[in-house]
């Protein structure tokens, strides 16, 4: 059965250091969400760590490091703490080397989603991710730290995976096709009944408010862990700006949202 979805905006990044960048890939790329054709890469497998402070204490149940040409003996630590020095040596929160691509699968693109989720949620200022078991440079599009939302219901049945062309392609009337390149964005369009009051001003309302229609979030439709999850992770903003109506009992929500990914 799959496990219920959840989605958040990711902490903005304000600061990012690392001892290993290209000058034309930048490790603070991770930080510009809505830019995904801008990445960090590194010049070989050395050194490739990425470490930044929030500004403030934030807190923290999820990371991912999106688009990835990760490869099977890739690794990711994570470390989470309230100084740089924790984040450099002996932090409150330290994952261990952990497989990047997990489960194993092999993606027709090569780019890879990491998945994190911490047992419980870390208060932090400073973080830290370190790569290693790596050949090669190693390069990834978005970093995001964030806190989830998770509804208390599962979504309605008629849930909706697709796509978005952004190129067009007409016919003239010889039948020769005129067409215009655009990338293929994927979509996903769901719908949560029964929302009850406490969860939509505490969770629903602040995010929505927040994000609108232009800022990026993070979906994993179903965390579970298997192959299909990387295929159901989604990152981009919402179609249309989302909003809530009453439900037939009183006291509860209803709220659609259609997610454009950037990935």
């Amino acid at each position: 059965m799959p496990a219920l979805p959840f989605i958040f905006q990711p902490y903005p990044l304000p600061s990012i250091a690392t001892a290993n960048e290209r000058a034309e890939k930048l490790a603070i790329h991770l930080a510009q969400f809505k830019h995904i054709g801008m990445t960090w890469r590194t010049s070989g497998p050395a050194n490739a760590w990425v470490r930044g402070d929030f500004g403030q204490d934030r807190v923290v149940d999820f990371v991912a490091l999106l688009q990835a040409n990760a490869l099977p003996g890739t690794t990711i630590r994570i470390r989470l703490g309230t100084t740089q020095a924790q984040v450099d040596g002996s932090a409150p929160y330290d994952s261990g080397a952990l497989p990047f691509i997990a489960p194993a699968i092999t993606r027709e693109d090569g780019l890879y989603h990491s998945h994190h989720e911490l047992p419980a949620p870390v208060t932090a200022r400073w973080w830290r991710i370190d790569i290693g078991g790596h050949t090669g440079d190693f390069e990834a599009a978005k970093l995001v730290i964030g806190k989830k939302i998770t509804p208390a219901r599962y979504y309605d049945k008629n849930f909706e995976f697709g796509v978005q062309d952004l190129g067009s392609v007409d016919f003239g009337p010889w039948g020769v096709a005129e067409e215009e390149d655009g990338l293929i964005f994927r979509t996903c369009t769901f719908k949560l009944s029964w929302i009850a009051d406490a969860e939509y001003e505490g969770s629903w309302r602040p995010l929505i408010e927040k994000v609108g229609k232009r800022q990026p979030i993070y979906l994993c439709f179903d965390p579970q862990p298997t192959t299909a999850r990387q295929a159901k992770t989604y990152f981009g903003v919402f179609r249309d700006a989302p909003f809530a109506t009453g439900g037939v009992k009183p006291g509860t929500k209803a709220q659609e949202y259609s997610l454009l990914s950037f990935i």
